[in-house]
């Protein structure tokens, strides 16, 4: 693995979990909407990462910035001699929304009361939120160790080379 790609793997699981929290933080600022674009109140939603293999994920990225053209672009022959496992990485697949169901509050006086005088909140469970976004933030800050770690290593490497 070179030291690149551990950056870049650091860098898509820094993006990866930056977008969780930002999820996780509109889930907590729609806490009480009880009026959406949709109609009802707001509903949690969730965010999927997939794995994919790093040396696909780059092809895809280098093609897309039109640094491609050609299909097989990654011809090593020690790396058909001596084949190892698939880097993973991870990306963002898709966003779920949560249909669980909303809770009911006794409150005539709200406009949006049902002709019982309850209110549907949001299905959004602060408690729950919190701890997901303890989880984000812990592995943000795992990302972060390991891309100091590399560049540990990187700059070592470096200040062996100058002799």
């Amino acid at each position: 693995m070179s030291f690149l790609s551990g950056f870049d793997i650091s860098g898509y699981g820094l993006s990866a979990q930056r977008f969780r929290v930002n999820l996780i933080s509109s889930n907590i600022a729609n806490a009480n909407t009880t009026r959406t674009d949709e109609g009802g109140p707001y509903r949690r939603r969730e965010v999927i990462f997939k794995a994919v293999n790093f040396s696909d994920l780059l092809t895809q990225q280098m093609k897309e910035n039109g640094y491609l053209q050609d299909e097989n672009p990654i011809d090593d022959p020690a790396a058909q001699e001596f084949p190892k496992p698939p880097l993973m990485s991870v990306k963002v697949d898709k966003i779920i929304r949560d249909d669980s169901p909303f809770k009911l509050r006794f409150d005539p006086s709200n406009p949006d009361a049902d002709e019982n005088g309850y209110v549907a909140l949001p299905n959004v469970n602060p408690v729950i939120e919190m701890a997901d976004l303890i989880e984000a933030t812990r592995a943000y800050q795992a990302n972060v160790a390991a891309y100091q770690s590399t560049k540990t290593m990187a700059q070592s490497s470096i200040d062996l080379l100058k002799g």
